[in-house]
């Protein structure tokens, strides 16, 4: 009983904090919507992980549907905007310039384990759905958003999205401060966020994730 307490708390959490003030209720809720799945709240609190993900993502798209000046819900899941090629892209410029980084600072290692055939679907498709989705919806469709809204600056946007997304990688891993995933994670935003400004779409630059995390984990160590 106390888990779906605890759910419904987190799902009706944003709606309330934005009406609390049109500036910082906003902030607040975006801090709310991320922490408490950053940082491991839900697992502690007996509620599956991905169900927190999964709520959470509803709960932003629900609640910010009433301000488009943070995110336009319409333009980030419109699929006509949706572009292959950019998400392909994007994921290429970051396995050319992201890959030789992170193998020269030791954050990855290949894996000589080839993965099972069966399982890779699987994968990918939770990688897209509880990772990668949500991540861009908060981290390009809101902050990166938000940023350029109110700096009119695309490149600062792009810089400052990427690194809080980079900061948001601080506390992965057995190392606390993971300061080598904070860099992977900083350059890989930047790519991110390449793939989702030129049409603002969410699905674009999602792909663009899940194929650099896909690789990773088939591929990598």
């Amino acid at each position: 009983m106390l888990s779906w307490v605890v759910v419904a708390i987190y799902f009706l959490l944003p709606f309330f904090l934005l009406r609390l003030h049109r500036t910082w209720g906003a902030v607040a809720s975006i801090v709310g919507l991320w922490l408490p799945i950053e940082f491991g709240f839900f697992r502690a609190a007996g509620v599956s992980p991905l169900l927190g993900v999964a709520v959470g993502t509803a709960a932003g798209i629900l609640a910010f549907r009433s301000r488009p000046d943070i995110f336009n819900v319409t333009a980030a899941f419109d699929l006509r905007r949706f572009n292959l090629k950019d998400a392909c892209v994007n994921f290429a410029a970051f396995a050319v310039i992201g890959l030789p980084f992170a193998f020269a600072i030791g954050f990855i290692h290949p894996s000589f384990v080839f993965p099972n055939i069966r399982s890779v679907p699987n994968l990918i498709a939770t990688i897209f759905l509880f990772n990668a989705l949500p991540e861009e919806i908060l981290f390009r469709a809101i902050i990166q958003h938000t940023f350029e809204t109110a700096s009119g600056s695309r490149s600062l946007a792009a810089i400052s999205a990427a690194l809080i997304f980079g900061v948001a990688h601080l506390n992965n891993g057995p190392i606390v401060p993971n300061y080598r995933y904070f860099l992977v994670a900083t350059l890989a935003g930047l790519f991110y966020g390449r793939a989702w400004r030129t049409h603002r779409n969410v699905w674009t630059s999602a792909v663009t994730h899940t194929m650099v995390n896909s690789i990773w984990r088939l591929f990598l160590r």
